[in-house]
């Protein structure tokens, strides 16, 4: 075995001398980059993606809070419309009914309000409610039905739904003023129409509910019967308005605000259109025109923008009585030249005793009867001539916009 010293190995040993070392110049040293580290670039970014979710959160929070609340009040409404729809069909008596009826009908029912542009006297301009009335939602798109009277002057409104959502993005499709109806659209969604009824089906005595906002007190309702049918006049407080009308009377309570709002039936239908009261304030004699006229008129003014009426060209008279003294029919006074009573053989003397299978008393209903039959429709006509019953066919025409 060697043996080897400390001496030996450093002897030997290459590395054992110390080298000279060299240091480079300070200026030969190349600049160095500074680098953020990685994480710190995480981190950053990672804090301005909380900060931007946190605004966003802060700008939606009142977008959804506000529809979570609108879903609940809506789902919340369709759920007792739908329960009270076929709870309807199971309580037979009125006093029962009631409750559901109007859980059923109210979601249907609207507010509304002319906007008018005011002038003050320094000359400021701003926008200002200038009436009051209630309206129908008769149709899933957005149809509302309401008086004439009640939109007449403006030309914008505000729409208020029962569950408080509101919109003055409201078209005017059209209407009449002598019939005192007018339907409007809105562009909502989710909405629950009303159904119709049939008005003539109503017996005199029945249960009926007024629904409206009368002074501003929204979704009120109102009890009563129906008083009375076939009221026809041209305007209890106007003389001289010049187109018949027939109404519904009823003694639920109507008051301004009401215009436009539903006659409802037991079963949640509207049967009627509150329209008008007798006297200047309730006296329990309130009149609404008839759903069966107000579908008619509504039909064709989505149809066409626009009524059109019928025309026979006959000058009425008086009642004809029978021996009884009870009137029987309208007597013919004059046949005016070229229009379709003449056409169809019908002579000044005749009396009118039925209209297309409707019986005839006054002239009033008889003025009605012709100016609501559809301008090309073919009519049967029941005349007594010395005594005899003739029956004559009528091919109505359309009612000139003059003689209006």
């Amino acid at each position: 075995m060697s043996n080897f010293s400390n001496d030996s190995i450093q002897e030997n040993d290459p590395l054992s001398e110390t080298p000279e070392i060299i240091f480079p110049s300070p200026q030969t040293l190349p600049p160095k980059k500074r680098r953020l580290p990685k994480d710190v670039w995480a981190n950053t970014f990672s804090i301005l993606l909380i900060v931007f979710c946190f605004l966003l959160v802060l700008y939606l929070i009142p977008e959804v809070a506000s529809q979570l609340v609108y879903q609940m009040t809506r789902g919340s409404e369709r759920a007792k419309a739908e329960t009270a729809a076929k709870l309807l069909k199971e309580f037979p008596a009125p006093e029962t009914r009631i409750p559901w009826v109007v859980k059923k009908a109210g979601p249907s029912v609207v507010s509304i309000q002319p906007i008018s542009r005011v002038i003050t006297n320094n000359r400021k301009i701003f926008d200002a409610f200038t009436g009051l009335g209630s309206g129908i939602i008769v149709d899933k798109e957005g149809y509302i039905i309401t008086n004439y009277h009640v939109v007449r002057a403006e030309n914008r409104f505000q729409v208020t739904l029962s569950d408080g959502r509101s919109t003055q993005n409201v078209r005017f499709v059209g209407g009449d003023p002598g019939i005192d109806l007018a339907v409007l659209k809105i562009d909502i969604a989710d909405l629950t129409p009303m159904e119709w009824g049939d008005s003539t089906a109503l017996a005199v005595g029945e249960p009926v509910l007024a629904i409206g906002n009368p002074y501003g007190f929204s979704n009120t309702v109102t009890y009563g019967i129906i008083s009375a049918k076939e009221r026809y006049t041209r305007d209890f407080n106007d003389s001289n308005k010049r187109e018949p009308q027939e109404y519904l009377q009823t003694d639920a309570a109507v008051n301004p605000g009401n215009s436009g709002g539903p006659l409802v039936n037991m079963q949640g239908e509207m049967v009627g259109i509150n329209t008008a009261i007798f006297g200047e304030t309730y006296l329990g004699i309130c009149f609404s025109i008839p759903s069966a006229l107000a579908k008619k008129v509504y039909e064709e003014i989505r149809k066409k923008g626009k009524l059109s009426f019928g025309l026979l060209g006959v000058q009425l008279g008086d009642s004809s009585l029978n021996t009884e003294g009870r009137a029987i029919g309208v007597v013919i006074d004059g046949v005016m030249p070229g229009y379709p009573a003449e056409k169809a053989g019908i002579q000044p003397g005749d009396v009118i005793t039925n209209w297309n299978g409707t019986e005839i008393h006054e002239a009033i209903q008889l003025n009605h009867a012709i100016l609501f039959t559809s301008p090309g429709a073919h009519v049967k006509v029941a005349c007594l001539r010395d005594g005899k019953r003739i029956e004559f066919e009528v091919t109505v025409a359309k009612r000139p916009v003059r003689m209006r």
